[in-house]
């Protein structure tokens, strides 16, 4: 089968080619990319249970290594100007840095521990009053439009400001804080990835710099934010100034995604499913549910890299050490082997142990914020829906091979509703 992860072109409903990847007798391997593609379930949880054996920072390592491509005058200006900037050692430009998504034991584990104290369930449940404050500020009037696009009026907007202010930033800046997150995402993982890295370079720079300042100002003057939290020695082991920086980075990009990619799939199956949406309607406590099916089916990131640290046999193929892979979440997801009828969206099942936030060590740190801040939204959006459509042509699919979501979601009114109300 040829079939290459990176080929923006078979991104749109990789489903076909994902049952295929599961139903084949060995592991996929893509020639043009390099990688192996895991895409069973049992597999994919497997790798994610491994980290001794499948490395995160050398995987993260590869996707860095891979945009390289085609460096100019301009990028070397550029990476100069990010060094600078976010007084980095430059070789770090050979490598992932060390995140919380990009780390290996033992490092990951102090990481994760001091990152968790800023991520308890007591801590995350303190927010939904604020998630659901700025979810009725942000649809405020829309039913009184003719039209307006989910995305842009609440699925983007209300994750980019809750990370903000968990980080203690500046409401002026949340522009900011979205041109740095799409600029690092289309240059890394979508059409963008084509061209040359500065532009990732400058943006990546420009939140790394912000977010210096930011950490070192809360390390000499503590507030209530998370950014305090994380540097504060008082509550054990903190992280350094550029661990903060970098954290900063993966928080911004993998929060905001998550929740983004979760409601437009979830609205776009609302529009076509109008069971389902009679369904939450009705009960509004069967939106949880909602939630976990979509992440199921839509996985919001469609897939995590790993880098074999030694020989290894996966499906009876050989898996050399040093070979890069990428475990295919949205493929695992949809694992007949592990859900019936995996391909049908089924409101009342059991979705417990998908792989939609990751498995093992890296389980994702923000899943719980993801699903309140998805619950919220999806609750203040659900009563305007009755009487709305998806405009034709008015879902645009993000321009990424590593994210599945919309970056545009129109909604109109129903015409015979119109008509009715005539």
């Amino acid at each position: 089968m040829n079939y290459d992860p990176f080929d923006l072109s078979r991104c749109g409903d990789p489903y076909p080619d994902y049952r295929a990847l599961r139903d084949q007798d060995s592991l996929h391997y893509s020639p043009k990319s390099r990688v192996f593609c895991v895409t069973r379930f049992d597999e994919a949880e497997a790798v994610f249970r491994q980290p001794e054996l499948f490395s995160s920072r050398l995987g993260f390592s590869m996707l860095i290594r891979d945009s390289w491509g085609t460096i100019g005058p301009r990028d070397v200006f550029e990476m100069g100007r990010f060094v600078y900037r976010a007084r980095l050692n430059p070789m770090i430009l050979r490598t992932a840095p060390n995140t919380i998504i990009s780390s290996d034991p033992p490092d990951h584990g102090p990481m994760r521990r001091t990152v968790n104290r800023g991520f308890t369930p007591r801590r995350i449940a303190a927010w939904e009053d604020r998630v659901r404050e700025i979810a009725e500020q942000c649809v405020h009037g829309a039913e009184q439009r003719d039209a307006f696009d989910v995305v842009d009026l609440l699925a983007a907007p209300l994750p980019m400001r809750i990370i903000a202010e968990m980080l203690g930033v500046e409401s002026e800046r949340l522009a900011d804080f979205r041109r740095w997150s799409t600029g690092v995402v289309d240059v890394l993982s979508g059409s963008g990835r084509a061209d040359s890295p500065g532009y990732a370079l400058r943006m990546a720079g420009e939140l790394i710099q912000y977010m210096r300042k930011i950490a070192d100002a809360r390390r000499r003057e503590p507030t209530d934010d998370l950014i305090s939290v994380l540097v504060d020695d008082d509550q054990g082991v903190a992280m350094s100034i550029e661990e903060v920086a970098f954290f900063a980075v993966v928080v911004l990009i993998a929060g905001n995604e998550t929740t983004m990619n979760t409601v437009g799939s979830a609205v776009e199956l609302l529009m076509r499913r109008r069971d389902v949406l009679e369904a939450v309607s009705d009960d509004p406590g069967l939106i949880p549910n909602l939630v976990e099916e979509i992440i199921r089916m839509e996985s919001p990131f469609r897939w995590m890299p790993r880098t074999a640290t030694e020989d290894t046999v996966i499906r009876g193929t050989k898996v050399p050490k040093g070979a890069d892979l990428l475990v295919m979440i949205g493929a695992a997801n949809r694992d007949e082997r592990r859900f019936e009828n995996p391909d049908h969206f089924d409101l009342h099942r059991d979705t417990s142990g998908h792989l939609g936030f990751g498995y093992g060590i890296h389980f994702c740190l923000g899943a719980a914020l993801a699903r309140l801040e998805a619950r919220v939204v999806l609750e203040t959006l659900v009563p305007l829906l009755g009487d709305r459509e998806l405009r034709p042509g008015g879902a645009t699919r993000a321009d990424s091979f590593f994210t599945r979501g919309y970056s545009r979601m129109e909604l109109a009114r129903r015409e015979s509703h119109g008509a009715q109300a005539a």
